[in-house]
């Protein structure tokens, strides 16, 4: 009786640490809400980099197109994003609401610009801003 019980409990242990989702941390900044986006997401962490973007119907369609592209790369690609560097080239405070981070990575070495805005739950990451219309 007790060898089962033992048994099941470790089941249970096994089960509830496999299940728990790590704890994403809430970002205190601008600079680490654009950095933990563009690290989850050179990963193909979506769900985690969406936890750092801004979440609005044109945010959310932004970040599919994203996702998309990003598992339309081929094998190689995805590794290739994965072992990227993040290099920051300027973070620019407008004001109080508003920081805009300009960065590149080592994969593509293209200029992107991140618009990241306070919320309740931390900073995030607003793609309106990236890939928006330009006006």
């Amino acid at each position: 009786m007790l060898k089962k019980l033992c048994s099941i409990l470790l089941l249970l242990v096994v089960i509830y640490s496999c299940s728990s989702n790590s704890a994403i941390e809430k970002a205190e900044n601008p600079l680490d809400a654009g950095r933990y986006f563009i690290e989850n997401f050179l990963k193909g962490d979506i769900k985690n980099a969406k936890h750092y973007v801004l979440i609005t119907p044109e945010n959310q369609t932004y970040l599919d197109s994203l996702s998309k592209a990003y598992f339309a790369l081929d094998r190689e690609g995805r590794q290739q994003l994965r072992l990227a560097s993040i290099q920051i080239n300027e973070v620019l405070t407008i004001d109080s609401n508003t920081t805009i981070i300009n960065y590149q990575n080592s994969f593509d070495n293209i200029v992107h610009k991140l618009k990241v805005v306070p919320t309740k739950e931390g900073w995030k990451v607003d793609l309106k801003y990236t890939y928006g219309p330009k006006l």
